[in-house]
């Protein structure tokens, strides 16, 4: 299994993203849909056509909640950095 987590500026669609890819929302949290914001990590996946299984953690992006960040992307062994088109890369991104 394949193990991807997605990082990115806060409200950058890293949790669409993940909805769009595997049809699962990883904002479990009531607060979290609430304030439509992700606080905790999420977890989704999805079988690939060619059979292969993979994992996404979806990750905060707002700086208050840069631990449960630091959790999820430390021990993922890919990162799919999101950068939204409308509003292009971030200082905090750096």
């Amino acid at each position: 299994m394949y193990v991807v987590a997605t990082a990115g500026h806060v409200d950058h669609g890293k949790s669409t993203l993940v909805r769009a890819l595997t049809g699962i929302e990883p904002d479990r949290w009531d607060e979290e849909k609430r304030r439509g914001l992700t606080i905790d990590l999420g977890f989704a996946w999805t079988e690939l056509p060619s059979g292969r299984h993979v994992a996404f953690v979806d990750v905060p992006g707002h700086e208050r909640f840069l631990g449960n960040m630091l959790a999820g992307v430390g021990p993922a062994p890919v990162v799919c950095f999101v950068v939204a088109a409308d509003e292009g890369w971030q200082a905090q991104s750096r």
